[in-house]
């Protein structure tokens, strides 16, 4: 089970009560077996552009395109939910995780109060998910709700599997 401080608490109760209301495996379920934190960039790198509010998965997916050939790939596609500390809202949400673990929000300016918590995807998946539905998103996608929750071992397998985290390599990008 996932451990977490005080401030973390709220949002692992949402998940606990949608995994409660879903049987035997669903979202909520799925993020609590599979999911962690990430803590957020203090300063998103310049060269990756924010997008329009409310676009989260599409933002993300979008900027993710220039990077799939680099090895290893420095930015990973994350689904899951954000929490806003100060007002208490969670929102599903899209955002990309760096080669430290870092979530880098490229929808909203003000993240120091957000609380990120949920998966990486594996990069074929990503592309095949929203190439056959024809949608931007993954965990919110009606019809990937059967292929993702099947059971645990069909979720597993479009999860990415986490490195040792290093320094990026690949595109040259100046700072």
């Amino acid at each position: 089970m996932v451990e977490a401080t005080d401030n973390h608490e709220a949002l692992l109760e949402m998940l606990r009560l949608m995994a409660a209301l879903e049987g035997e495996f669903g979202r909520g379920g799925a993020l609590l077996q599979y999911g962690r934190f990430y803590p957020h960039v203090k300063n998103r790198p310049q060269w990756l552009s924010m997008g329009q509010m409310g676009l989260c998965y599409c933002n993300c997916t979008r900027a993710r395109y220039p990077y799939l050939a680099d090895d290893p790939v420095p930015y990973r596609y994350a689904e899951g939910y954000a929490l806003f500390v100060d007002s208490g809202n969670f929102y599903e949400h899209a955002w990309l995780v760096d080669m430290n673990g870092r979530a880098i929000d490229l929808t909203w300016t003000d993240t120091k109060d957000v609380i990120y918590f949920g998966v990486t995807f594996n990069d074929a998946f990503v592309y095949k998910a929203m190439k056959d539905t024809g949608l931007f998103g993954i965990l919110c996608s009606p019809p990937l709700q059967r292929r993702l929750f099947a059971d645990k071992a069909a979720f597993e397998s479009t999860l990415w599997k986490q490195v040792l985290p290093g320094l990026p390599i690949g595109r040259f990008r100046p700072t």
